[in-house]
């Protein structure tokens, strides 16, 4: 089995060629939220997709209706201090080089804005990156960035608002996404 994609669903399992160079252009953030549309533009409908997308209210529901019996009394304040959630795993439509080169990019963009690196795996093929956003010392984004061009499998997550990295875990628990507890630095 390919280490990379062993690696992706580990963390995450929650998260054409012209669109390719349009989206590579720009990274849009603020704060600890970055925008998905490059990626999302990126996947081939026609493939198995997985894709995340809660803001605000949604979010806030899940912090006041915590019923499940994964809930923690720290999982519904774990969800109010988020302010989103967003994420795209799918299988790329178009050349892998250039959703390789896109991953690789966003990754370079993100750090010369601010973000720190907390993982970092590479090779010639594929790239695992791990980043949070800090703001007075309190985490307010983490983005994963995952591209493996043998299987152009494409993950994508970011998580917006005060993040307690410890209990990614509890996210992953309660949106029933296996694998956010093995972020560096989560329970």
């Amino acid at each position: 089995m390919n280490p990379f994609r062993t690696t992706a669903f580990a963390l995450l399992l929650i998260l054409g060629v012209a669109t390719t160079a349009r989206a590579e252009t720009t990274v849009a953030t603020s704060g600890g939220y970055v925008d998905e549309t490059m990626f999302r533009a990126l996947v081939d409908d026609n493939q198995d997709v997985v894709e995340v997308n809660l803001d605000g209210a949604i979010l806030q529901a899940l912090a006041k209706n915590g019923s499940s019996e994964h809930d923690t009394p720290n999982t519904k304040d774990l969800f109010a201090k988020l302010t989103s959630i967003h994420a795209v795993i799918g299988t790329v439509k178009g050349p892998a080089e250039g959703a390789l080169e896109l991953v690789q990019k966003t990754d370079k963009k993100l750090r010369a804005a601010g973000w720190q690196r907390v993982t970092r795996i590479s090779d010639a093929t594929s790239t695992i990156s791990v980043l949070t956003h800090t703001v007075a010392d309190k985490v307010d984004g983490l983005v994963v960035l995952i591209f493996d061009s043998k299987d152009k499998e494409l993950v994508f997550a970011n998580l917006a608002g005060e993040i307690d990295v410890t209990q990614l875990g509890e996210i992953g628990e309660r949106l029933n996404v296996p694998g956010l507890d093995q972020v560096p630095g989560s329970r």
